[in-house]
């Protein structure tokens, strides 16, 4: 088969994406299409999804939900300001130089369980985190943010991506997650670190050089994946509320290690 990373644009590709999203979410969280809506359903518009496809299925093997910067909080940050953690957002993102109407969010990644065994399956996340960073970075976008589980955090970390805890912010249990950290990615620094931490793995981080998926750089450009974007219903104005269960999609293919390529200098 022949996979291609991408922003989803097509209403085809958009589907494919929130249909890996939602398989994932069901599985290993129990959320319902009924409750995706209701968490996701008001960043609807402001979605852009970075996924992987299999061009002869036409299925999503992977995918990534972005919320964009808009008139609101994009939603990481508005559940950061309250329980548990009940930061001041304006001051911890100073910290990095970074302001809250400038920063997308990484709202979910999910990663098909069929596709997430060996290095088949480390590959697919580095693709779908190179393409969050080469879309950010295309947008002109100067920062992201999310709240990642500490098992997860310690994965991206291994992997060389520089997800930094938010000024302020402690390990909390959060929904459904024993312990759980805010944090944001810093794009102007971020190229410096990762050659920094993991040189191994920079040419796929950075450029998308993968063995067994396709990257196009025109697929990953700024006019990619807001065609398909429709506007909030009237009658429904956007809102920006607490998710009730843990649906942050982002955790560990199976074990961090298994999954990655050993690195010499790490235990």
């Amino acid at each position: 088969m022949t996979l291609r990373l991408l922003v989803a644009h097509s209403p085809a590709e958009r589907d494919a994406a929130r249909q890996v999203e939602a398989r994932v979410f069901l599985q290993a969280f129990g959320n319902t299409p009924e409750l995706l809506e209701q968490e996701y359903g008001a960043y609807e518009a402001r979605s852009r999804f970075v996924a992987v496809i299999d061009d002869q299925s036409g299925d999503a093997l992977g995918s990534a939900r972005l919320i964009t910067a808009g008139a609101s909080p994009v939603k990481t940050l508005v559940d950061v300001a309250g329980d548990p953690w009940h930061l001041s957002v304006a001051d911890s993102l100073a910290e990095v130089d970074l302001a809250g109407p400038t920063v997308w969010d990484v709202a979910t990644l999910a990663v098909d369980p069929r596709h997430r065994a060996g290095a088949a399956g480390a590959e697919l996340t580095l693709a779908l985190c190179h393409g969050i960073w080469r879309y950010a970075r295309n947008c002109a976008v100067p920062g992201l943010v999310t709240i990642l589980d500490d098992r997860v955090r310690r994965l991206v970390r291994a992997i060389g991506l520089p997800w930094h805890p938010m000024t302020g912010a402690t390990s909390q249990p959060y929904l459904g997650s024993p312990a759980s950290t805010p944090c944001v990615f810093v794009v102007r620094t971020a190229e410096a670190e990762v050659y920094a931490a993991r040189p191994d793995l920079a040419p796929a981080l950075d450029h998308g050089t993968f063995r067994s998926i396709e990257v196009d750089p025109a697929h990953l450009l700024p006019t990619r994946g807001t065609a398909a974007q429709e506007p909030v219903p009237a009658g429904r104005p956007e809102r920006a509320s607490s998710p009730r269960r843990d649906t942050m999609g982002w955790r560990p293919p199976t074990s961090p290690r298994a999954e990655l390529p050993a690195h010499p200098s790490r235990a």
